[in-house]
């Protein structure tokens, strides 16, 4: 067995090195992983610390991998199991630092090394589970030619009569008794559905109203974030407007 981690070799390892890191067995949620003990000299631990800080500085300039959608700085991976498996050039992030204790003339080191890309996948396969589960199913709405994904109930009601006090202390009704329905509208669309909501709105407020349709009543607004959807980074707008159906 031995194992070399960009330019350093362990070649006299002190126990088998290869598992997986385990984030949801159950849905395949594993990456390969190795942990590497093994005896060096003190040269040969001077330029493990050298390889593992060059990855260091490097990666903590990296772009989040969930953001960017690449692995970003790796340091390879190459050797031979107990079981004769073999590994070549495999890209790797370092999931611990380097540790190491005196031992004679020896240096017993450990270090652990993670599937740069089959962690990532794991990361993205994680954060999707995350971005769909148990959300409830709102429907959508359509305004102009945007079918927007409805993140909450849409159905709400405008201001309605109030109820005052004369200066005799005796209640009266003050304001329309009449219901006021309104579409409070809060979902998701992309950036050319957004701009499309921006020319209908643009559109409907010079524009009379006919009875029994829904007129804008507040500006459109919207937020934006990226999110990671089957693998691919998208970024998903969140759009709010509030409609008055004109009576």
């Amino acid at each position: 067995m031995s194992i070399t981690i960009g330019t350093v070799e362990f070649s006299r390892l002190t126990a088998q090195p290869f598992g997986y890191d385990e984030s949801d067995v159950r849905t395949g949620l594993t990456a390969r992983k190795w942990s590497v003990s093994g005896l060096l000299t003190g040269l040969e631990w001077l330029e493990l610390l050298d390889v593992y800080n060059a990855w260091r500085d490097s990666r903590i300039q990296d772009e989040d991998s969930l953001v960017s959608g690449g692995v970003g700085s790796v340091v390879t991976l190459s050797g031979t199991g107990f079981g004769g498996e073999t590994w070549t050039n495999v890209q790797c992030w370092f999931s611990s630092a380097p540790q190491a204790e005196q031992s004679g003339v020896w240096v017993s080191a450990t270090v652990e090394l993670i599937d740069a890309n089959q962690a990532l996948a794991v990361l993205q396969s994680g954060q999707e589970q995350e971005t769909v589960e148990d959300l409830p199913d709102f429907g959508t709405i359509t305004l102009g030619t945007t079918v927007v994904t409805l993140i909450k109930p849409p159905d709400s009601y405008g201001e309605g009569p109030s109820m005052e006090l004369t200066p005799g202390g005796q209640h009266y009704i003050s304001g329309p008794l009449a219901v006021y329905k309104i579409k409070d509208v809060e979902g998701t669309t992309d950036l050319a559905g957004w701009n499309n909501i921006r020319t209908w709105y643009e559109q409907q407020i010079v524009a009379y109203p006919l009875t029994g349709s829904y007129f804008p009543i507040s500006i459109p607004s919207a937020t934006a974030e990226n999110k990671i959807i089957s693998g691919i980074k998208r970024t998903v707008y969140t759009v709010s407007i509030q409609l008055g159906l004109v009576i």
